[in-house]
């Protein structure tokens, strides 16, 4: 099992864990998950929220420093994300 995670991964955690503590929240008649609807309709409260839990619960990894083996399951060639988190 993989230790480490990617940012998005973790911003699917936080959404999740926002989902968990609130009640949905009702838009136009519509019921949406809070962490979905502040994800969507306020994205930059959203992001700081998570790095909030993210600077509480993780530390960086910067993938180029990580031996071949570690990498292993972590980094493609084509990915784009240069860092990774793990729990502290």
């Amino acid at each position: 099992m993989r230790d480490l995670k990617y940012y998005h991964e973790l911003e699917d955690m936080c959404e999740e864990q926002l989902n968990d503590c609130y009640e949905t929240v009702k838009i136009c008649g519509y019921d949406y998950d809070q962490g979905h609807a502040l994800r969507q309709l306020d994205p930059i409260a959203f992001r700081q929220i998570a790095l909030e839990m993210i600077d509480e619960d993780y530390e960086e990894v910067r993938i180029s420093d990580m031996t071949e083996e570690e990498r292993e399951g972590y980094y493609a060639s084509d990915s784009s994300e240069m860092y990774c988190f793990k729990e502290v």
